[in-house]
């Protein structure tokens, strides 16, 4: 959240900001209007904040307001359209065109009531893999997903940004770059947000890879603020454990992170300890490691085919036995 200070907003002070605005854009508005909204606005910066999402919104509206009301399904009865209202005492600009603005903003809060705002974070859509499953989703904005094995998250597409949670699992992002409608990966205790970048993250027992191939990537944690604990840009990845103070920042070649979206993984010394747990993700198989070869590492690409291949080259690599058939195996 580059240069912005994130205000926390409760529903009630939402509904006091619309009625405000509802209020200012009737035709029976007066200067003592005007005088008590700037005392109310000044009042807290809460106020502020949420009367000016309440007057995006109407832009949004104004913008979209023949959608809108085809969407609303109530009887026309119900929707109270106000009149254009008069040029405000000591208003700068008015913007155009007033009426639109509070037809559609009438049809939103009064025929659908306050929910109506809050719908305008989108519906909440759940992706989720099994164990050996992968899956390639394309958002409504065009941004495309592809969801690693045993994966979960939620995603909103909300009028003024894009939302992610992501629990257990691995994900690539190619986001389609709108600068009005910035995406938000909430992972762990950390929050990645973009305008459109290509990106990918990893998060797996309480710990959040995030590797940048394409863009901007920036790093918040929820315990320090909102000032970004890194700016990652391309050859650039964030390491981080759940609940440390820091992160890890490193260059490296980004077609690593991505190369199981091409059917391989590029291992650079890397824990069988870790290396195991995944393939049991990706194939959906038990392979049992021996604990005493936790800690061997495996340096190499495994081309992501069958899996007894898969563990067969593993198993000769690292001159360690393999046993077992169809879908359990041993190394020991």
């Amino acid at each position: 959240m580059t240069g912005e200070t994130h205000i926390p907003l409760n529903d009630d002070v939402r509904e006091a900001a619309a009625a405000w605005h509802m209020r200012m854009q009737s035709d029976g508005a007066t200067g003592e209007d005007w005088t008590a909204l700037t005392i109310w606005l000044e009042e807290s910066p809460q106020h502020r904040a949420a009367f000016d999402e309440i007057d995006l919104l109407a832009d949004e509206i104004a913008i979209n307001a023949s959608e809108i009301l085809a969407g609303v399904t109530r009887p026309s009865a119900e929707i109270v359209p106000f009149p254009a209202r008069k040029p405000p005492p000591q208003r700068k600009a008015e913007r155009p065109p007033a009426a639109a603005i509070a037809a559609a903003a009438a049809a939103v809060f009064v025929a659908v009531g306050f929910g109506g705002w809050q719908a305008s974070g989108g519906p909440v859509q759940t992706f989720q893999t099994g164990r050996g499953e992968t899956r390639a989703i394309t958002l409504a904005d065009g941004s495309r997903i592809n969801l690693d094995a045993a994966s979960r998250m939620t995603v909103r597409l909300g009028w003024f940004s894009r939302q992610v949670t992501m629990s257990e699992g691995e994900a690539t992002f190619d986001v389609a770059r709108n600068p009005k409608k910035p995406f938000e990966i909430a992972v762990g205790d950390q929050r990645v947000r973009v305008i459109g970048t290509e990106f990918n993250i990893r998060h797996y027992d309480g710990s959040t890879d995030v590797t940048v191939r394409r863009g901007i990537v920036a790093i918040y944690q929820s315990s320090l603020g909102d000032t970004p604990v890194a700016r990652l840009t391309k050859g650039m990845a964030l390491n981080h454990v759940d609940g440390s103070p820091a992160s890890m920042v490193r260059a490296v070649n980004p077609d690593r992170a991505f190369a199981w979206t091409e059917g391989r993984i590029i291992c650079d010394s890397q824990p069988l300890a870790e290396l195991i747990p995944y393939l049991n993700r990706r194939y959906g198989v038990s392979i049992r490691l021996a604990p005493y070869l936790a800690s061997r590492r495996f340096s190499g690409v495994l081309e992501l085919g069958d899996e007894k291949d898969v563990v067969r080259r593993l198993a000769d690599y690292l001159s360690i036995r393999l046993s077992g058939s169809e879908r359990e195996y041993s190394l020991s």
